[in-house]
């Protein structure tokens, strides 16, 4: 007598139960990512809205001040002067803050995570080559596209290049104690806008340079809350006490803080400079820029071959 055969289990009912949730899943999972890129486009329109709303609530404000200066000027003829004087700036604030009310809000969580992942990239780039921790800010006024470029050289015994030889990300050219990476600093255009809006000539010496630095930090591009200059010509360093600093910690690598600090000096006195970041219990912050020991490449090879045109005794006639 025959055995019955054994019947296989039908899988092909579990394989397509199982493709479905799969499918199943992944649209609920596209719906719920679709709902939450719909609630970031509302919540980013809704923030530039408040902004916007808040500038226009201050330019109303500057002609209301305007309009009541006007009337203020008929009610009082004897102050006439003054409140025709108010009214003329109400009404001109009022113009400026409501047509240049900007259509584009970035906050600023935006901006510390870009800086963030930035500053990330350079590090770990430093980490990998074995590079040193030093820092070299150094003016190119023979590329005018550019003010500075930032120098992390390879040796701790290391040389400054050539302006010519920075203008490439991996420096190899030269002697061995050139080498290194260049990167164009995050403060380079930083102080092209600075410079673009400044009144008068930017200052060449130490003092001058960090007054009008640490004012276009404060004032300008409102990256610091207040700065406390220190000047130490003897050792050729200056020292600028940060509060509250944009963009978190200052001792990442090239902070916009620090680099505008460090391009500014570097252009301003035009020789390459060094920056150091340490902490400070009364402060933010403190960052300490150097022009002690290092020279431009075309000063040094200049005064090489002085020394050697005096030391070389001038050929007898014959």
């Amino acid at each position: 007598m025959s055995q019955p055969e054994p019947t296989r289990p039908d899988v092909s009912g579990d394989d397509s139960t199982q493709q479905t949730d799969i499918v199943r899943d992944r649209q609920t999972l596209e719906a719920e990512m679709e709902v939450l890129r719909e609630e970031n486009r509302r919540l980013r329109d809704s923030y530039a809205h408040a902004k916007r709303a808040t500038f226009r609530r201050t330019a109303v404000g500057f002609f209301a001040v305007g309009g009541l200066s006007l009337i203020a000027a008929f009610l009082f003829p004897a102050l006439q002067t003054i409140f025709v004087a108010f009214a003329g700036t109400g009404v001109f604030a009022g113009i400026v803050t409501f047509y240049l009310t900007p259509e584009r809000f970035v906050s600023a969580s935006v901006s510390d995570t870009v800086f963030d992942t930035l500053a990330d990239v350079e590090q770990h780039l430093v980490s990998e080559l074995e590079l040193q921790t030093e820092t070299v800010y150094v003016p190119m006024a023979s590329r005018p596209e550019t003010n500075a470029r930032l120098f992390v050289p390879q040796h701790v015994e290391y040389a400054v290049p050539d302006p010519e030889q920075l203008g490439e990300l991996f420096v190899t050219s030269g002697a061995e104690a050139e080498q290194g990476i260049s990167l164009p600093p995050t403060g380079d255009r930083l102080y092209t806008e600075f410079e673009q809006t400044m009144s008068g000539e930017f200052g060449s010496d130490p003092d001058a340079i960090a007054t009008q630095l640490t004012a276009a930090l404060s004032e300008q591009f409102e990256l610091v809350e207040d700065t406390t200059i220190e000047i130490d010509d003897e050792n050729r360093t200056a020292s600028i006490a940060i509060d509250n600093p944009a963009f978190g910690d200052i001792h990442q690598l090239d902070h916009p803080v620090v680099s505008l600090l460090a391009v500014g000096f570097a252009t301003g006195l035009d020789r390459p400079v060094t920056v150091d970041t340490r902490d400070d219990d009364r402060f933010s912050g403190v960052v300490t820029v150097s022009w002690d020991t290092l020279e431009q490449p075309s000063a040094q090879s200049d005064g090489v071959a002085a020394r050697e045109r005096e030391t070389t005794p001038a050929p007898e006639n014959s």
